[in-house]
């Protein structure tokens, strides 16, 4: 996918947009302008950025493959009008200055939560529009198994705010813990659903893999940032090899996405995550469990930091043998570009007979 794809999308999508799309992006940044809490709430305007960004860019291209249809699937009631909704909150309370109120939190986290989801709507519907082998499992919906790969997403990206802002005073880290642990119970959840209902898709085997960075990441600068770059070890060549480890891991997740965009519109059915891929997925759980618990105690200690960092060596060690399992999964699965094998006519007769024999 080229960049100068992007923006013309982007254009495309600016030269149509109607105006409930208009008026929801402009009061939120409205909101995010005359709020208060700048700082506190700065990482989840971004989140809601991006995901506009994500929406403008696929009614472009939606527009595109499908250029006779009048509105693309951004311009949906339900996530438009809650959206609105939790901005006419935020404003009531600007105006009687309790902008830093515990209502203010839920609003701006519901507004970031459907941002996420309506997001990930809007691109679905458009890879179908474009390719429909994406959501070819549900007829062209999104499907109840995808709905819960995007909701542990959104949920996920609420964890950083809640360990670094505590909107909710003590009770934050706990909250913020057991979303974290929703986030990774429905992740093996999402997978059963999808083959016991029947709605295996190709969009659902790229959301997998995606869902799982955005809980790891997050949570992985979450961790950085409320330890000082710390992350709690006794010494700095320790914590010298933990930044090692998370280089590791984000070279191979960065490597595996130019993969997708070079070589996923070949794969017919998509490609799951192997077995490498699923013994990293569990370590990475159980250094957020670690992490989270680290994170939630009052002290934390030595023991509980190296376990940390011995999941996190393991995480970077299996995303480098998982460079070379992967990139020989999707090598076998590309169509092959040679034409088959015909023999060569006999211009000569019977070959027994070419010597007369």
């Amino acid at each position: 996918m080229k960049p100068r794809k992007i923006l013309q999308w982007f254009e495309t999508a600016i030269a149509h947009i109607s105006a409930p799309e208009l008026i929801t992006i402009a009061i939120n940044i409205a909101a995010f302008i005359l709020s208060g809490t700048f700082m506190d709430n700065f990482y989840l305007w971004v989140v809601i950025l991006l995901c506009d960004i994500m929406m403008i860019c696929a009614h472009g291209a939606y527009r595109e493959a499908l250029p006779t249809v009048e509105k693309g699937p951004w311009y949906t009631p339900a996530p438009l009008l809650m959206r609105l909704s939790s901005t006419a909150i935020l404003f009531i309370l600007l105006a009687e200055g309790r902008f830093d109120s515990v209502l203010s939190t839920y609003a701006w986290y519901t507004l970031t939560i459907t941002a996420i989801c309506h997001a990930f709507y809007c691109v679905l519907l458009t890879m179908h529009a474009r390719d429909n082998s994406w959501l070819a499992g549900t007829d062209g919906r999104v499907g109840t198994p995808n709905w819960i790969s995007i909701g542990r997403m959104a949920l996920s990206v609420l964890v950083p705010h809640l360990f670094a802002v505590q909107p909710f005073g003590s009770v934050s880290c706990v909250i913020a813990t057991i979303f974290l642990a929703v986030a990774i119970i429905t992740d093996a959840a999402d997978g059963y659903l999808a083959r016991k209902l029947e709605q295996t898709t190709k969009a659902g085997k790229a959301l997998d893999p995606l869902g799982d960075k955005v809980i790891f990441y997050p949570m992985v600068v979450a961790f950085i940032l409320a330890t000082s770059g710390t992350a709690f070890l006794p010494n700095a060549e320790l914590r010298i090899a933990f930044f090692v480890c998370i280089a590791a891991m984000f070279a191979r997740d960065v490597l595996f996405f130019v993969w997708f965009f070079l070589y996923y519109t070949q794969l017919k059915d998509g490609i799951g995550a192997s077995m490498v891929d699923k013994v990293r997925m569990a370590t990475m759980c159980l250094w957020l469990g670690i992490a989270a618990l680290s994170l939630t105690v009052v002290v934390a200690h030595e023991r509980l930091a190296l376990a940390g960092f011995i999941c996190m060596a393991l995480v970077a060690i299996l995303s480098v043998i998982s460079i070379f399992v992967d990139y020989g999964r999707i090598r076998s699965l590309l169509p092959s570009k040679k034409p088959p094998y015909e023999p060569k006519p006999d211009i000569y007769g019977d070959d027994d007979d070419l010597y007369g024999n």
